[in-house]
């Protein structure tokens, strides 16, 4: 064999290890489960792996000139715009309201941070914060639970019917409708910053605490909100 066909031989030989090497994210997404599903609880949320993914993006904004030194996610003074999209909301009255809640959440976020971490949740909370003021989505979702999410993902999915079960328990615009729609809202974003489904409860629990306290209401159990389902 000459030289050429060697080498030809040997390149063909390479490529062909390349190829059948396993990709290591591909592989750590298969351990996910689907959020809001059958799976284990989320019992001891404060992991190391769990850190790991959340920093698997960009969370901290570029500094500004004069801004104060990042802190947590948002909890330095003053509270920055919400930027959440929102997809297939096409209720307005529900749409704006949910925008209420969001924007409340983010504007008390050193209490809810302060729930959080009451409830065990003490790692990064900047993946949360960044899913209200930069990347996060809300859809309104045809489906027969209060909502879903993926890990890593960015959309909380809230369904239809589960909305206007709470809209058929509580006044139009009321303080009650909002607590719920921040509790499942934040629960599924919690779910795509790689809470699990008992992490993510903790989560939606702090959010409920947070909007309780802002508005003097007593919304205090899944079953309220129609969360159980």
């Amino acid at each position: 064999m000459d030289g050429v066909s060697k080498h030809a031989v040997q390149e063909k030989v390479m490529k062909s290890s390349i190829i059948s090497r396993p990709a290591p994210f591909v592989i750590a997404l298969t351990l996910f489960v689907p959020a809001c599903g059958a799976g284990p609880t989320d019992t001891v949320d404060d992991s190391a792996s769990v850190g790991e993914a959340q920093h698997a993006y960009i969370s901290i904004p570029e500094p500004q000139p004069g801004d104060d030194p990042p802190n947590g996610g948002g909890s330095t003074a003053g509270s920055p715009d919400l930027d959440v999209s929102f997809e297939t909301c096409f209720n307005a009255t529900r749409r704006n309201e949910m925008q209420d809640a969001l924007e409340d959440i983010l504007e008390n976020w050193s209490a809810f941070e302060r729930n959080l971490d009451d409830r065990g949740i003490t790692g990064d909370h900047d993946c949360m914060h960044d899913r209200l003021t930069q990347n996060g989505n809300v859809k309104c979702d045809a489906c027969d639970m209060a909502g879903h999410s993926v890990p890593l993902g960015q959309t909380a999915n809230v369904c239809r019917d589960w909305a206007i079960g709470v809209e058929d328990d509580y006044p139009t615009s009321s303080s009650s409708r909002r607590v719920c729609w921040a509790s499942v809202i934040m629960h599924e974003f919690g779910h795509t910053c790689v809470r699990l489904e008992g992490g993510s409860e903790l989560v939606d629990d702090a959010a409920r605490e947070t909007l309780n306290d802002v508005y003097g209401t007593s919304i205090d159990f899944d079953s309220e909100c129609n969360q159980d389902q």
